[in-house]
């Protein structure tokens, strides 16, 4: 009888094991979850900073950026290339792509929220090819 009963506690604490084991393993799964959203926002943020350094570090874009804040009408394609831009965002969507394609992880995360994206669809169907 003793035998029988040291066996059911055992095996009732081997069972408790178990069980706290999947809950811990479940908690670490949802932090690691959360940390990947955050690395892959944190690099999203960190890629747009890098495009707005680079438009604003050229005083011709940076002013014609600033023009078109100020009033997008008065910006035609004729002021554009007259200061030798035919087209603002040529000399970054290379970038944003190329710095894309280095955060592992980001591509995913995209595709995964991509019905949510709200900037460019040409942009975003360049940083989901491949």
């Amino acid at each position: 009888m003793d035998r029988k009963k040291l066996n059911w506690w055992l095996t009732l604490l081997a069972n408790l094991g178990v069980l706290g084991g999947l809950v811990f393993v479940g908690f670490e799964i949802r932090q690691n979850t959360s940390q990947l959203r955050a690395d892959a926002s944190h690099s999203i943020t960190a890629s747009v900073n890098e495009m707005n350094a680079g438009i604003y570090a050229d005083s011709t874009l940076a002013d014609l950026v600033l023009r078109g804040e100020q009033n997008l009408d008065a910006l035609n394609a004729l002021d554009l290339e007259t200061e030798g831009i035919s087209d603002l965002n040529f000399r970054f969507v290379d970038h944003i792509v190329r710095e894309f394609r280095t955060k592992p992880g980001l591509q995913a995360f995209i595709r995964g929220h991509a019905d949510a994206y709200v900037g460019s669809k040409e942009l975003l169907g360049q940083l989901l090819s491949r």
